[in-house]
């Protein structure tokens, strides 16, 4: 073996290494943000751990309130965990559709990350993946989903400004 080869067998991906330390998760998200360039930007993420099948292995903090009983909706969780909380503002005073969203979604050991278009930007994506323990050490593959429905349409859709 050459030292190139060595080299390549223990070389360790920080980032990787950071991604496999967190538990796998699903849930949404929003990307938070009154910039339609989307330069300045913060993640708030409520997330369930979950196994590969996307069952939930740790009874949330937050009960789950979708129809499916095993994730989020955006629009009640807005409601009673972000609209008029203090520890959200000053964002909290918009409307749940304001700020770009998404979902992640594990079933048969893959992610799925359904976003708003806008925000499918690598650093973002990589943001993601690290709060949801996205990494090929928890899950075979993950997929990014531009979902252009009116579900996901936020304030730069719609045309408006800060």
């Amino acid at each position: 073996m050459d030292q190139n080869e060595f080299d390549d067998l223990f070389h360790l991906n920080i980032e990787e290494y950071f991604i496999e330390a967190k538990e796998l998760r699903s849930g949404i998200f929003w990307v938070i943000t009154d910039d339609s360039d989307i330069e300045e930007w913060k993640l708030l993420v409520f997330d369930i751990f979950c196994d590969t099948g996307g069952n939930i292995t740790k009874d949330p903090e937050i009960p789950v309130n979708a129809k499916s009983e095993t994730t989020y909706n955006h629009k009640k969780l807005w409601e009673t965990e972000v609209k008029n909380n203090p520890f959200h503002k000053p964002y909290n005073k918009r409307e749940y559709d304001y700020h770009p969203r998404g979902r992640v979604d594990i079933s048969n050991n893959k992610a799925t990350i359904y976003l708003n278009p806008h925000i499918n930007k690598p650093n973002i994506i990589k943001e993601i993946k690290s709060e949801f323990g996205l990494s090929t050490h928890n899950i075979s593959a993950v997929r990014v989903f531009n979902d252009n429905s009116d579900h996901y349409k936020c304030f730069i859709d719609n045309g408006q400004k800060r």
